[in-house]
């Protein structure tokens, strides 16, 4: 089936916005001693190019950019951000793409949750205001590059990627051939447009992904919970049961409630039944 001509456009529009973050991102995050993965044959998933996720339930994920611990182009490190990009022309597809990549990426997130994975969304073209909003209040840190942004971007190589619904198949063909036919120096040129252009919201986004990266482990708290749990039927059974407990008695252990403590005030709780799962949790860390 042939690709229409305003879908091959939004992909190569998509393509450029992906390259121009990886781009900006990937010695920086090399500069700090972690892997940046994206869409690429790589060893480490069998020459695979898609990048994926799989969450608690066994489910697969498709990413864009994943930043890995103590990965490299062989061996798969612990994923430490997951940053999504999406282009889109028309308002009308935000609403599914944001829902997408929050379907995508929260569950990997709490797959991740001990070792507090930064996450965020960077958007291009149309989106509404209540689908940032979305995003944002679900834990994303989102960047946002309006459409005349990008079609000013495209302008400054002598583009013009502006078109409507209305516009016709053989005009939108003509502004992708124009696309194509850029030559490196354009297009090294519009990318580095882009970050000139873009440079508060590119190091603001870099600013939030290094604190994040930089976190350490303030603190661990351990605690033994000893005791027999009390089911009881009211209030003034339990305020009863709490005034006359002898807090000196020997009792078996429950459990051990273990939290451990970020330096950017985070925290990850996790309770063990025994002493085994418990030192398994520890060594996670070490």
């Amino acid at each position: 089936m042939a690709v229409s001509p305003s879908h091959q456009l939004g992909e190569a529009i998509g393509d450029f916005f992906e390259f121009a973050i990886i781009q900006y991102l990937n010695p920086i995050v090399s500069q700090k001693g972690y892997y940046l993965d994206y869409k690429h044959p790589r060893p480490a998933r069998g020459n695979r190019r898609e990048v994926t996720g799989i969450d608690l339930n066994g489910n697969k994920h498709k990413l864009d950019i994943v930043v890995e611990k103590g990965g490299s182009e062989t061996h798969a490190g612990v994923p430490k951000a997951f940053i999504e990009m999406a282009w889109r022309r028309y308002v009308k597809h935000s609403k599914n793409k944001v829902q997408e990549i929050a379907g995508a990426i929260l569950p990997l997130v709490e797959t991740h949750a001990k070792d507090m994975p930064f996450y965020a969304a960077v958007l291009a073209g149309e989106f509404t205001e209540n689908a940032l909003t979305q995003l944002k209040s679900q834990g994303f840190y989102v960047v946002y590059f309006t459409y005349e942004e990008i079609c000013s971007l495209f302008e400054s190589v002598g583009l013009s990627i502006h078109w409507e619904e209305s516009t016709s198949e053989s005009d939108i063909q003509d502004i992708v051939d124009s696309f194509h036919a850029l030559d490196e120096k354009d297009r090294d040129r519009l990318l580095q447009c882009f970050f000139i252009n873009f440079r508060d919201r590119l190091e603001n986004l870099t600013q939030a992904l290094c604190e994040s990266l930089n976190t350490t482990i303030s603190e661990i708290v351990v605690v033994p919970v000893h005791g027999i749990a009390q089911a009881l039927a009211s209030i003034e059974d339990a305020v009863e049961f709490v005034l006359g407990y002898d807090e000196a008695s020997a009792t078996p252990i429950l459990r051990y409630e273990i939290v451990v403590r970020y330096s950017n005030g985070d925290e990850y709780t996790m309770k063990c039944t025994n002493k085994t799962k418990a030192v398994q949790f520890l060594k996670q860390y070490i």
